[in-house]
């Protein structure tokens, strides 16, 4: 018992003083001249501007550094957990210089041959086009009224930022990309991918007796964003357009290692429209000043990674409920099993209730 209130102690100071720190900081607050810009010239490099940081990221890690740590398997899982942010503090307060890149890899990794091999299969797929009338405002009254159905009180806003939707757990927030139109497939697919998926994932964490379980295990990003990716097919929502953008943003990371903005975005131009073109491309040069260096986020590959994964994972037997329990990795699960008082997961998506919430 004294074990657990130890390990809960360092757990909640985790939580803490991880909270505030903010991966929409690496989002560009020029992004729509500089879009302007790329459209009129594909030749031209942009130079992007970032916010000021909301507080101090030394401050952040001294107080990381002073967190205790703990000689148990969840006590390792936490110490882990501390390291990646204080890398990503690293990484936060380097932006716009070359050594975002290098504490942007430490944090997300890199793809692997298998992924940029299958990607580079899905590149090649045919596309139908979907009309997008849906705009932003809209667009966010209708997830909102989704997520007042199933009961939970998070709010629904738009934001300027390089992703069409993001949902900040800690805050209760969702957002989606303003100055934006959707398809009606894309906004069923957000409601899945961010309600069934994120916000699911998280508020089951929420139960669980230590905060880790809702804020993320260390490696859970490609079990959660593959997880996702993995329910819209599942609910009959990813067409070919949708993974051929997800495989897009893995060989669009792999590029991003030596090559420049332009490159890549005359490259994307061959398979997308010039918009989303540079929005991929914009996600992976993202973190960095001048973009005609190489170097930027890495992050988008595990779009791809985790839906191998999550496949190989399902395909092999394994429960999609147990990926429920919080926001877990699939390497994680035997490990957490052999933990007491872990709650049922309370949230699962199924079938009949998104037919119901998806009924717009």
């Amino acid at each position: 018992m004294a074990d657990f209130f130890r390990l809960k102690n360092i757990d909640v100071n985790l939580q803490r003083v991880i909270n505030p720190v903010s991966f929409f900081d690496i989002n560009p607050i020029n992004n729509e001249s500089e879009k302007r810009k790329v459209l009129e010239d594909p030749d031209y490099d942009p130079y992007f501007i970032y916010p000021e940081p909301k507080f101090n990221y030394d401050t952040v890690q001294a107080q990381l550094h002073s967190i205790n740590e703990h000689d148990s398997a969840f006590g390792e899982l936490l110490n882990k957990k501390r390291n990646l942010f204080i890398d990503k503090c690293e990484m936060l307060n380097n932006r716009g210089s070359k050594k975002f890149t290098v504490f942007s890899r430490k944090v997300y990794g890199t793809p692997s041959k298998k992924v940029l091999d299958h990607s580079a299969n899905l590149l090649t797929l045919e596309c139908e086009k979907e009309p997008k009338t849906i705009d932003s405002v809209k667009a966010k009254h209708m997830i909102q009224a989704e997520v007042n159905h199933y009961g939970f009180d998070y709010t629904v806003d738009t934001k300027n930022m390089s992703a069409s939707a993001a949902v900040l757990v800690s805050k209760k927030m969702i957002f989606v990309k303003e100055n934006f139109r959707f398809s009606d497939n894309f906004i069923r697919r957000l409601v899945i991918h961010e309600i069934g998926t994120h916000v699911l994932r998280a508020e089951n964490g929420r139960e669980q007796p230590f905060m880790m379980f809702f804020h993320g295990f260390p490696d859970y990003l490609a079990t959660e964003e593959g997880l996702a990716v993995v329910n819209e097919e599942r609910f009959g929502l990813l067409n070919n357009e949708n993974i051929k953008n997800y495989a897009a943003r893995a060989i669009a990371v792999q590029m991003a290692i030596t090559k420049s903005f332009s490159e890549i975005y005359q490259y994307l131009i061959q398979f997308f429209t010039p918009s989303t073109a540079f929005r991929i491309t914009t996600r992976v040069k993202r973190g960095i000043a001048d973009t005609s260096k190489p170097g930027g986020c890495p992050k988008d590959f595990v779009y791809i990674e985790g839906y191998l994964k999550v496949k190989k994972y399902l395909a092999e037997g394994g429960s999609i409920n147990d990926l429920y329990v919080g926001k877990i990795g699939i390497g994680h699960i035997e490990a957490i099993k052999e933990m007491q008082s872990l709650n049922t997961p309370k949230y699962i998506p199924k079938n009949q209730t998104f037919k119901s919430l998806l009924s717009f």
